[in-house]
C-alpha cells in the first residue's frame, strides 16, 4: 500500500469521476461546443502539490459560526491498495473531528449540484465549489456531500445552507465520503456565486 496525501489532485479526479457515474440517473446539462485553438503544454507542466491546492473558504467564501467547514471534511488521509493493474481500492482514515460528526445534526453550506433534470431536486450532491462545467465535478470527494431532502430544494447557483443528520461512509461502492439524511435548507445566499474569477476580499461569512 502507499500512502496518500490529503487532497491529492489525481486521486480525487478519479474519486470524483466514479462517484459521478454511480450517482448519475438522467440529464446533462447544455454543453458548448470544444475551441478549436491549438493549446501549447509546456514540457514541464505537472500537477500541482496540495499545498498549492487552497483552502475553500479563505479563498472563495466563509461559513458561518456553527457550520462545519470543508476544510474538516477534508481532514482525513486516504490509502491506495492496488489489486491488479488498473483495479485500484482506496480506503479512508477519518479524523477523530470527522468521527464525532457521524450521526449528529450538522449545518452544511455549499452549492447545489444536480443529479437529474428539474427545478427542485431531493437529492443532490453539496458540493464546496459551485457547478461551472457540464463535463466535470466541481470537486473531488472531500468537498463534496450526498444530500437526502426531507423536502425538495429549489435549484439556485448562488450558496445554500443545508442541516440535517450527517453520515461518514466507509469504502462506500460510490466514492463519496459523506451523505446528510432528513436534509432541510436552512437559507440561501444568491449573493454568493461563482463569476468566474476568485473576489477579493474573501466574501464574508453571512449572518
Amino acid at each position: 500500500m502507499t500512502k496518500g496525501k490529503r487532497g491529492f489532485a489525481c486521486m480525487a479526479c478519479l474519486l470524483a469521476g466514479t462517484a459521478l457515474a454511480v450517482l448519475m440517473l438522467a440529464g446533462q446539462a447544455p454543453a458548448r461546443a470544444f475551441s478549436q485553438t491549438e493549446v501549447e503544454i509546456p514540457a514541464d507542466a505537472s500537477l500541482i502539490g496540495p499545498s498549492q491546492i487552497p483552502s475553500v473558504h479563505n479563498s472563495f467564501y466563509q461559513v458561518p459560526d456553527g457550520v462545519v467547514s470543508w476544510d474538516v471534511l477534508g481532514n482525513l488521509d486516504v490509502t491506495t491498495e492496488v489489486l491488479a493493474p488498473l483495479q485500484v481500492r482506496f480506503h479512508t482514515d477519518y479524523s477523530d473531528e470527522i468521527k464525532a460528526l457521524d450521526a449528529q445534526d450538522v449545518q452544511l453550506m455549499g452549492f447545489l449540484y444536480p443529479l437529474e433534470g428539474g427545478l427542485t431536486h431531493a437529492r443532490f450532491l453539496l458540493t464546496a465549489w459551485p457547478p461551472s462545467c457540464p463535463f466535470c465535478l466541481p470537486a473531488g470527494p472531500t468537498q463534496m456531500v450526498e444530500v437526502f431532502c426531507a423536502e425538495p430544494v429549489e435549484f439556485t447557483e448562488g450558496a445554500i445552507l443545508m442541516s440535517g443528520r450527517f453520515e461518514v461512509l466507509s469504502d462506500d461502492p460510490t466514492g463519496l465520503y459523506y451523505r446528510l439524511h432528513d436534509a432541510e435548507l436552512v437559507q440561501r445566499f444568491d449573493d454568493i456565486r461563482w463569476t468566474g474569477q476568485l473576489s477579493w476580499p474573501v466574501q464574508p461569512a453571512p449572518k
